[in-house]
């Protein structure tokens, strides 16, 4: 009882000094095991997405080494166990809508530069940078740059 006892103290202790985090909740409070944090699964699609930088940009990709912006985010979102089309468009219309001032690492981030709506989409890598697939390759770029900015439509969260 008394292991019990000063774990659960531990816990709470934890959960004080880092609240909000998954490493306050014991998996096993009598052996005094706590649960790392685990990073939202978008993370590991930042990861894919950041490995492909210098690919190629082809229309209709969506495999290591060339992708168009549907095809990069729907392959890396895929190495996050989420499942996306290859639409841009259709991608505007999954998960929840986010504020720009709310961005964070993993949302998907919109654009109008090629054509009316959410016809570009990249991934967070920053409330401030994403990384897509443009015309010039797979590249990290601002958000809200001149030109970025002046493109911008919108961001979801996703996973």
């Amino acid at each position: 009882m008394k292991a019990t006892r000063a774990a659960i103290l531990a816990a709470l202790v934890l959960a004080a000094a880092c609240p909000g985090t998954a490493a306050a909740a014991p998996t096993d409070a009598s052996a005094g095991l706590f649960a790392a944090p685990q990073p939202p699964p978008t993370a590991r699609a930042v990861t894919a997405a950041l490995s492909q930088v210098g690919a190629s940009y082809a229309m209709g990709a969506a495999s290591p080494g060339a992708f168009d912006c549907s095809g990069l985010t729907m392959w890396a979102l895929a190495r996050a166990g989420i499942s996306a089309p290859h639409s841009s468009y259709a991608q505007y219309a999954m998960g929840d809508g986010v504020a720009r001032s709310d961005i964070r690492r993993g949302d998907l981030v919109f654009f109008d530069s090629f054509g009316a709506g959410a016809s570009h989409v990249g991934i967070a890598t920053s409330p401030t940078t994403a990384v897509s697939a443009t015309s010039h390759g797979v590249m990290t770029h601002p958000i809200f740059d001149a030109y970025w900015g002046g493109h911008y439509v919108g961001a979801r969260r996703v996973g």
